[in-house]
């Protein structure tokens, strides 16, 4: 799979069908890039930029839990 296709995956387990559109949106918006182009090194900064969006939105442990979850994609091969 590739970056974009695992972040969809962490995501729309708490977000659902938004999910996509989330990640275009924080894609573009923080790291000026179409999802389809994120590499592993963009996950700290994607998964900073989710957490502080989803606080903001929905809550504190739902954000955590996709920090986390997006964070432990570093770990995959």
């Amino acid at each position: 799979m590739t970056v974009e296709q695992d972040c969809l995956a962490v995501l729309a387990k708490e977000l659902g069908p938004a999910a996509k559109t989330f990640l275009i949106r924080q894609s573009r918006r923080h790291l000026n890039k179409e999802p389809s182009t994120l590499q592993k090194s963009d996950i700290d900064e994607l998964a900073k930029w989710c957490q502080i969006e989803i606080q903001l939105a929905i809550g504190a442990q739902i954000a955590d839990n996709v920090k986390k979850g997006l964070l432990a994609l570093k770990q995959q091969s």
